[in-house]
């Protein structure tokens, strides 16, 4: 028990005395590596050769970059750069469509503890929009045997996604601190398959829970 209140009184007095910015016109960078899940993405299920292939969105690893401006002691807008892997896998761990997910967002937060805290949470809402790039599709189309040979192509759709955030600021010093930061966003899209001359379009709802940690700077 007494060591705790040790600890305790610590963390409290080093929250008391050792600032984190928030002054009107401060601009903070932070960057983040984050680890994306998936788990609430919709399921894509298409034909392939005359049978149903179902694929479902994979867990990734990416980072993300963002410029924090500070319009009064508490307000503040975000715009953050991320991106991550998006990979569409079957049941055995092929790889139906492999692509890459940029997210440039816009937020709108609130910072909740006044000047001079070392911890600082904040909470934000913006919206993203989901790009979807170097679109390739995987060994569930390639390792297939078709004769005659025919092409394959894929392509998703990008879209607006709306975003809630939360997260925490923690003061090293003056000028940098450690940023820990969680964001949910979601939208509907949908993705086209071409097998030769055939093509397919299906829905897919993506739900992405991006969860970050990293460094941030005051300038």
């Amino acid at each position: 028990m007494r060591r705790s209140a040790i600890i305790l009184s610590t963390i409290a007095t080093f929250a008391a005395t050792t600032p984190v910015w928030a002054a009107p016109g401060d601009i903070l960078i932070r960057v983040r590596g984050d680890y994306v899940v998936r788990t609430g993405s919709s399921d894509v299920t298409v034909s392939v050769g005359g049978s149903p292939v179902t694929a479902k969105a994979k867990g990734a690893v990416g980072g993300e970059a963002s410029l924090t401006f500070f319009m009064t002691d508490h307000l503040a807008t975000e715009f953050t750069l991320g991106g991550a892997p998006y990979d569409l896998k079957d049941s055995s761990g092929r790889t139906l469509i492999s692509a890459g997910l940029i997210t440039p967002t816009a937020m709108l937060q609130y910072h909740l503890m006044p000047n001079g805290r070392a911890f600082r949470p904040y909470i934000g809402a913006g919206v993203s929009y989901a790009n979807f790039g170097s679109v390739t599709v995987g060994e569930v189309l390639t390792n297939r045997t078709v004769v005659p040979a025919i092409s394959y192509s894929a392509s998703i759709n990008g879209a607006l996604a709306p975003v809630v955030q939360i997260g925490a600021d923690v003061a090293i010093n003056e000028q940098m601190y450690i940023n820990l930061d969680a964001k949910y966003l979601g939208t509907n899209s949908k993705l086209t398959l071409v097998q030769g001359g055939n093509s397919q379009t299906v829905s897919h709802k993506m739900r992405s829970l991006v969860l970050g940690a990293g460094v941030g700077f005051r300038f």
